[in-house]
């Protein structure tokens, strides 16, 4: 199986630190999964962790660009505590680039990535990661069940769109920011890539670890997105 599973930010990092028992939980669940011949990538994201950071640096007057340089440097460090936790299952060395993807999974069988460069979302580079090993799937994993057909933090009546098409998530998906850290779920960028290569995308809610067992192996997900 080709795969590529991509952690919200928000799931292992928190106002006061790292969840590390997340961490490890995550980390067991996808060595237990893997199979021999299986190649997967999972990218990770910058979370709270990297809100913080771009925040002192506008404070001490950085651009976007430079903000979106040091939340990239967060999400890295994201990936190397992950690829910690994964031990021998994972190539030892953070992903960061497309040369370093296909490097890493000629003798491993998980390659762990952050972001690749400044200025676009690890969502984006989670679906240039699947595009490139010719993945079957893109499983999200976030602090959400999965895509609303409105914002559920301001209507009381939103629900859960349990199938979308990427024309249908896009049109949901326009008008999002696309500032330094604050880069939503789904970003057009990567949609298209998705799109282009007909990638499924699932979108789960991570918070419960089991959910990324129930993607891998009995095909979950809050959110299907294709065709």
């Amino acid at each position: 199986m080709r795969l590529v599973i991509k952690i919200g930010g928000h799931l292992f990092s928190t106002k006061d630190g790292v969840s590390v028992e997340w961490i490890k939980q995550a980390a067991d669940i996808l060595r237990e999964a893997h199979s021999e011949n299986d190649k997967w990538v999972v990218v990770v994201g910058g979370g709270v962790g990297a809100r913080a950071f771009i925040e002192a640096a506008k404070r001490l007057g950085a651009d976007e660009t430079r903000c979106d340089e040091i939340a990239t440097e967060v999400t890295r460090i994201h990936a190397a505590l992950f690829i910690q936790a994964l031990g021998e299952k994972a190539y030892p060395l953070v992903v960061k680039n497309v040369d370093d993807l296909r490097a890493a999974l000629v003798g491993k069988g998980i390659a762990v990535a952050g972001g690749f460069w400044p200025g676009q979302s690890t969502f984006a580079v989670a679906t240039y990661c699947a595009e490139t090993i010719r993945a079957e799937r893109l499983i999200v994993a976030s602090n959400v069940e999965g895509i609303y057909n409105k914002d559920p933090k301001i209507h009381s009546d939103a629900r859960i769109l349990p199938r979308l098409s990427y024309a249908e998530l896009r049109k949901i998906m326009a008008g999002s920011p696309q500032l330094a850290g604050e880069y939503r779920l789904i970003d057009n960028v990567g949609l298209s890539i998705l799109e282009r290569s007909r990638i499924k995308l699932s979108i789960i809610d991570g918070r419960d670890v089991r959910n990324i067992r129930r993607a891998i192996l009995e095909g979950y997900a809050g959110t299907v997105v294709e065709g």
